[in-house]
């Protein structure tokens, strides 16, 4: 049985019910990764405090992907951006503190030419910012005073850095190691013959020393390289 219809007081229909409101499904992360990508973006030139900013824009990333499910969509996508600028601008401001510090120190620049390439004893490297040569294998007796070992057969080169670039080159970042058929070969300390110079190579200038290895069988393979950097190698067949 339907229940008779009852009029407002007013005699007006009553209003339609108000529809529910969803609730704002993640709201809160989409405002926290915002936020974190602000403050990554904000700090991301500043050395040492971008690396604590870019963990910090890493969170926000997280959370406004998390966020896209939910109701904030343009709030966290914001976010997502923001966070992902953060950490590339912070990779950038990095790289580029590093070269400015090199300058500033003299070391060498990176090597663009140098990916591993071999060469013989005798021919040069031309690289970025220097040409190396590795030449005038030389075999010699090492004298009483010599170390690691005295009166032992050995063999000497002479090394050659010509800097081509603008600012000073810093010898003292080159090592040189070698390889005497599968075994490392000792590099010799010995009067004429003291190992990598420290010296500064200024622009357009030539750097010339001589290094020695205890001979052993089998072909000799030089590596020269930059600390933490590129490295060729030259091969002395025997």
């Amino acid at each position: 049985m339907t229940a008779p219809y009852s009029p407002s007081p007013t005699g007006a229909p009553y209003p339609a019910p108000a529809p529910a409101r969803k609730p704002a499904k993640f709201a809160a992360l989409a405002w926290t990764a915002l936020i974190l990508g602000i403050v990554g973006v904000v700090g991301s030139p500043v050395i040492f405090l971008n690396n604590l900013t870019a963990v910090v824009a890493a969170v926000g990333f997280v959370l406004g992907v998390i966020a896209l499910f939910g109701s904030k969509k343009v709030l966290a996508a914001i976010g997502v951006v923001l966070s992902v600028l953060a950490i590339v601008f912070t990779v950038i401001a990095q790289n580029a503190a590093v070269e400015d510090l090199k300058g500033k120190l003299g070391l060498p620049a990176g090597d663009d030419n140098a990916t591993g390439q071999t060469y013989q004893v005798g021919q040069t490297h031309r690289g970025t910012d220097v040409d190396i040569t590795v030449a005038d294998a030389k075999a010699f007796t090492t004298s009483d005073t010599a170390a690691p070992k005295q009166n032992a057969p050995a063999i000497g080169f002479q090394v050659t850095i010509a800097n081509h670039s603008a600012k000073p080159w810093s010898a003292g970042m080159l090592i040189v190691q070698a390889t005497a058929g599968n075994t490392t070969a000792e590099q010799v300390f010995d009067t004429g013959i003291e190992g990598s110079p420290s010296q500064d190579v200024l622009p357009g200038k030539e750097l010339t020393y001589r290094i020695g290895f205890l001979d052993a069988p089998g072909d000799l393979t030089i590596q020269v390289g930059t600390v933490g950097g590129d490295k060729v190698y030259f091969v002395d067949k025997r």
